[in-house]
């Protein structure tokens, strides 16, 4: 879910509204004079003439220098009271104000004030008195403004040499940058430094300037680059378009009066821009730019050999396929090399919060070093109110990760525990993505929902085949729900019950519309899994067995097993996929969607159909599928059979009880909905109910754990049930309540 306030944001409100005021009072609503009024607040702070500044920087006022002096003061009172630095709080208030579709082309999302004194805190233990900082897309500064203060605190003399010669900036904006020259004033009161400061600072397109550009600024390069450089891909798609004309659109929704003369302008405009800059950087490789990457990059010409770089960034720089690249960089030419894994729970942005990013530092590995084969350091952190705090660190060495991750992507562990837990079960599983390997799969996106739309009938005809969605499939089972109405994300669907699935679409398609392989592939009985998830949703993976008769949309790919197309293994896959061993897994690696990239590069465990373990699994899954298509609901058998098939995917990696434990810790959503017993706030009677018959297994003490399982039991809690389904169990509750 998104956030419609940072925490920031938040914090500033009363120093907003004071300049909100102000601004109407005097009917001064534009921008240049809420800057004015800033401008005087950091001269209050620098103790600088606002008048020899104005004069200086060619600034004309709009009011009186009495007026803004006066405001000046109020602005710091306010700010007195607000807990973050009052330069910081500067910076963040001189940001420009941007409509979504401007933040979406600019990938502008600034940086909270927690997060620039956290890498402020990274960045400043290799420099020096003397040291050149830069960033190379500053926006109003927060980060230089927060490096500075962390170096010279209140002493004003360090202060006045370090601004007038070691901060650098540079940026698209320059009303963003003046924002950064009046934050930064304000640690100083010494108008000399601050002009020779400026005099360094350029306006430009940083991705595109040229090398000698940097050479005038710092000729041996920069001892630390830091920045939160722009996350965004440089590409335009037709739903962005409408937004950024005043179109609102929601995604799902047909396009109208569109004008698409100019939409492929500017379209191509962006093509000619990312054609720019895959010539000059050469870690882009062939996939889509994100803009991020190509900073990346930069960030790594500009700083000289054994200085740092500290960034933000997306996750996907440790996930994705497109960045493999920058990953072997990254690892070939760094050392000391730190990776912190960031939540925007703590609302650093007003996007969804359970985004992930990054704060990566590291030290450029100076020429005549050797490759570094130090750990790599991967820690969690979590925002609070006044900064930042670490949750989990692990360790992971560099040839380990080069053995069980030769993509070099990195698994989010959050301790010791985990990292050898992941590296135990890819050691000991079997690679699928072999092609001579009976599990290598032919993974399959039937129709595309969006590209082949037109396709598209909302009414069942003889010569139509149903379309199937994500919300259809669960864990071992198909039409858990059904299509009630409404288009796009305000489509209305209902739960049904286990026993009484149901293929009820919200499109069909005719046959005729469909390529012949996809049409021969309808026919047969396939494996089908929903591929948006995410590591904090209540489960990750969702799979089941598709049957003939109906086509899969492209959240839902199929897979078959070309070098072995028997029933059992499909079934075996499914049952493997939808344990929880296999679950926990899969989130140490997942993003937002189960994408065929991260699939593969797991490991399945060491089972066949006919072996006693996997006939196990093959007759629980082919059970379970009874019971969804034509058996009595009856939950705890159906409970049953999911615990003993954890419990045998457990074993087939080489774990067990205490392996069960870590696991389970990942999994906090399980069970919302049911009812907890006595004195406790969640239920968790799926975790209670695996460890019981996990207890037994492993010859565990389960005492506790089953008096919990029988206390769960007597106020009708059900194990395995998903939270979206909570709610049709009750209603058949009272259907048979009533009924008897």
């Amino acid at each position: 879910m998104s956030c419609s306030k940072s925490y920031e944001m938040q914090l500033l409100e009363p120093a907003e509204n004071l300049l909100n005021n102000i601004s109407s009072s005097t009917n001064c609503e534009i921008f240049e004079f809420r800057l004015q009024m800033l401008e005087a607040a950091a001269s209050r702070l620098g103790g600088f003439s606002l008048k020899e500044y104005n004069d200086e920087f060619k600034i004309l006022p709009m009011v009186s220098y009495e007026f803004m002096n006066q405001i000046g003061e109020q602005l710091i009172e306010v700010l007195s009271s607000i807990p973050i630095h009052p330069s910081l709080a500067l910076s963040a208030l001189s940001r420009e104000p941007l409509g979504m579709s401007e933040q979406r082309k600019t990938g502008a999302y600034y940086t909270d004030y927690r997060l620039a004194q956290h890498i402020a805190t990274l960045g400043k233990t290799e420099l020096h008195e003397n040291s050149r900082v830069l960033d190379p897309a500053c926006g109003t500064g927060i980060l230089l403004v927060a490096i500075s203060v962390a170096l010279c605190g209140i002493d004003r003399k360090k202060a006045r040499k370090w601004l007038s010669q070691c901060v650098f900036a540079t940026d698209l904006s320059p009303t963003a940058l003046r924002g950064a020259r009046l934050a930064l004033a304000s640690l100083s009161d010494d108008l000399n430094a601050i002009r020779e400061m400026w005099s360094h600072w350029r306006v430009q397109d940083s991705l595109i300037a040229p090398s000698d550009a940097w050479k005038k600024m710092s000729p041996q390069g920069f001892d630390l680059v830091v920045g939160n450089p722009p996350w965004e891909k440089i590409k335009l798609t037709r739903h962005e378009y409408l937004n950024e004309t005043g179109d609102i659109r929601y995604y799902g929704e047909e396009y109208y009066n569109m004008d698409s003369k100019t939409y492929h302008t500017k379209r191509n405009e962006f093509k000619d821009y990312a054609l720019t800059l895959k010539d000059k950087f050469k870690l882009l490789g062939s996939g889509e730019i994100d803009l991020y990457m190509a900073f990346f990059e930069l960030f790594s010409q500009l700083v000289c050999p054994g200085g740092k770089i500290a960034m933000l960034i997306p996750a996907g720089l440790i996930r994705s396929q497109g960045t493999e690249i920058l990953r072997q960089f990254l690892f070939e030419n760094g050392r000391n090399i730190s990776i912190e894994v960031i939540e925007n729970r703590a609302k650093f942005f007003t996007i969804d919060t359970r985004f992930k990013f990054l704060a990566l530092n590291y030290i450029r590995r100076k020429e005549n070093d050797e490759v570094a084969r130090d750990l790599i350091y991967l820690r969690h952190a979590t925002g609070t109110t006044n900064g930042m705090k670490y949750t989990g660190v692990a360790q992971l060495g560099r040839a380990t990760l080069n053995q069980i991750r030769p993509d070099l992507t990195i698994p989010e562990v959050r301790n010791k525990r985990e990292w050898h837990l992941f590296v135990s079960m890819i050691k000991s599983g079997i690679k699928w993505s072999d092609i001579s390997s009976k599990w290598y799969p032919a993974i399959v996106r039937e129709v595309d929902m969006t590209g082949e739309r037109d396709k598209f009938q909302t009414e069942a005809l003889t010569s139509c085949l149903p379309v199937v969605e994500g919300r259809m499939v669960q864990a071992h089972r198909f039409g858990a729900k059904v299509y009630i109405t409404g288009r796009g994300r305000k489509a209305i669907w209902t739960p049904r019950l286990a026993g009484q699935s149901l293929i009820a679409p919200q499109f069909w398609i005719k046959k005729d519309n469909l390529y012949d392989k996809i049409l021969e592939r309808s026919k047969i009985y396939r494996a089908g899994f929903c591929d948006i998830a995410g590591q904090t949703n209540e489960r990750s993976m969702m799979a089941a067995i598709i049957p003939p008769g109906v086509v899969c949309g492209n959240k839902v790919p199929t897979i078959t097993f070309p070098n072995d197309p028997s029933e059992q293994r499909l079934l075996l896959w499914v049952g493997i996929a939808n344990s929880l061993p296999f679950d926990w897994m899969l989130r140490r690696v997942l993003t937002t969607t189960v994408n065929f990239f991260l699939l593969l590069g797991l490991t399945l465990p060491n089972l066949e159909p006919n072996t006693l373990p996997g006939r196990y699994i093959v007759h629980a899954t082919r059970e379970l599928m009874k019971i969804d298509t034509m058996g009595k609901f009856d939950p705890w058998r159906m409970a049953e059979l999911r615990a003993n098939i954890d419990l045998v995917v457990l074993a087939a990696y080489g774990l067990g009880y205490q392996d069960l434990v870590i696991m389970l810790q990942d999994f906090p959503l399980l069970d919302r909905g049911q009812p907890p017993i006595y004195n406790e706030k969640y239920s968790t009677i799926t975790r209670d109910f695996l460890l019981q018959c996990a207890a037994r297994r492993y010859y565990v003490s389960d005492r506790i754990i089953s008096e919990r399982v029988e206390a769960a039991r007597m106020i009708g809690a059900f194990p395995y049930i998903p939270s979206e389904m909570v709610s049709a169990v009750f209603d058949n509750k009272k259907e048979v309540q009533q009924s008897e």
